[in-house]
């Protein structure tokens, strides 16, 4: 049941990181009409943290594993993307924070929104990469890089959210936050 409702809340995730990158676009626009900035472009990336908070929290790799790749696929499907990309990119996403083993690094905000900030980057890294070895257009990628760090922050500062509603879903389920029953 914990790994059902996980996955809906990756899917509610995902619908509504498409739906924020409405919102952002303009907002980005905005920003550089009134001040010159180009910095704000990109949008969230909802699922990522959540995929980092089950490789910190998730006691059973294969449930850790079988969420990041359900979430990595319903990605896929719903951006366009080439079909397999981000389901690779965020199982390795997964491994690599169940590796790091943060367990009690997750704790606070500022923890959160540095981890999410970190593995967004490396999400951005492999896609890019992928994209480049991968891809139908070399100069993609190049193109892609202003794009970065700004969807790293907004991911970050959306992280403390999807963690407190991961946690929830965790809890729920009868587990608590350490992983153990309550």
């Amino acid at each position: 049941m914990r790994t059902l409702g996980l996955i809906g809340v990756g899917l509610l995730l995902a619908l509504l990181q498409g739906s924020l990158y409405r919102l952002f676009d303009p907002l980005g626009r905005l920003v550089n009409d009134w001040f010159g900035v180009s910095a704000v472009r990109g949008s969230p990336s909802l699922v990522l943290p959540l995929v980092v908070y089950l490789g910190v929290h998730e006691l059973s790799m294969p449930r850790g594993a079988l969420i990041s790749f359900a979430l990595g696929y319903l990605i896929d499907v719903f951006s366009g993307a080439p079909l397999g990309l981000f389901t690779f990119v965020l199982v390795a996403v997964w491994w690599l924070s169940r590796v790091a083993g943060v367990r009690l690094t997750a704790q606070t905000k500022l923890t959160q929104m540095s981890l999410a900030f970190f593995f967004a980057l490396i999400e951005a890294a492999i896609v890019l990469m992928l994209l480049a070895i991968f891809g139908a257009d070399a100069h993609r990628p190049a193109e892609l890089v202003g794009v970065v760090v700004p969807h790293a922050i907004v991911t970050a500062l959306f992280a403390p959210f999807v963690f407190a509603v991961a946690a929830r879903v965790h809890g729920a389920a009868g587990v608590s936050s350490s992983g153990g029953p309550p």
